[in-house]
């Protein structure tokens, strides 16, 4: 009886061609969970960053009695009504008499460390390497009239002088400070401040309560426009993001 002792196996050809696609499949497995905890990271910083900034706001309304006049009215009812917002009739008017003095407030309840007030990039406050925006977008914080660094190396940005009448709704906030990589929708934030509860007595609107938000004009679209690149977010996408974080 005749026996067959061919051994059956692989060519050296097919095993190169396996270890290939192996290689191909673990890069790429790598690259999306590597984004994953980045993302991850980016949402734990941008969460804890909020979660100061409006516990220093409350504590300087708390010990000041009242709320500062400094806020936009403008306000997207579509926010208000998925964050559950209790604005009264038409948005209350916009306020800025008060906003040196809420400036002056809240980045000492935040812990300021260095403040620049001239020329926030000449005075150190703000990296050389801050991304500039596209042509013909007017969001230009890197040419911001003045900053604030806080204790926990986050950045205060302000593109509008306090005594104006944009600062309320064009303000941003650097949730690491100097450290890299310094982007937008990465780890720089535009935000206001926008009246989240307003109330009608004898026809007139009071403001009752601000927070934080994502910009309520309209320009998250703008900003996403002029900015971000790549897998960046929106202060909104973002703020949507980290509320849900786990």
């Amino acid at each position: 009886m005749k026996i067959n002792l061919k051994k059956s196996g692989f060519t050296l050809s097919e095993i190169m061609v396996t270890l290939t696609l192996i290689g191909c499949l673990a890069t790429l497995t790598l690259s999306t969970i590597g984004a994953s905890v980045q993302q991850r990271a980016r949402l734990a910083e941008f969460r804890s960053a909020f979660a100061k900034m409006d516990a220093a706001l409350k504590s300087i309304e708390y010990d000041r009695g009242s709320i500062y006049a400094c806020y936009t009215n403008e306000i997207d009812m579509n926010d208000a009504t998925e964050y559950g917002w209790r604005i009264n009739g038409i948005p209350a008017q916009p306020a800025r008499t008060e906003c040196p003095q809420f400036l002056h407030a809240f980045t000492r309840a935040m812990g300021a460390t260095h403040s620049c007030e001239t020329n926030p990039r000449q005075e150190g406050c703000i990296p050389a390497n801050y991304p500039a925006p596209r042509q013909n977008c007017i969001l230009d914080f890197k040419n911001a009239k003045r900053a604030y660094v806080f204790d926990n190396s986050m950045i205060l940005l302000t593109y509008y002088h306090p005594d104006g009448q944009w600062f309320a709704r064009r303000m941003a906030i650097d949730i690491n400070g100097r450290k890299g990589p310094n982007k937008w929708g990465q780890d720089i934030f535009p935000f206001s401040l926008t009246p989240t509860e307003t109330v009608t007595v004898n026809g007139k609107i009071y403001v009752k309560d601000v927070r934080f938000t994502s910009l309520q004009d309209g320009r998250d679209d703008v900003y996403r426009k002029c900015y971000i690149d790549g897998a960046g977010r929106t202060t909104k996408e973002m703020m949507k993001e980290s509320a849900g974080f786990r």
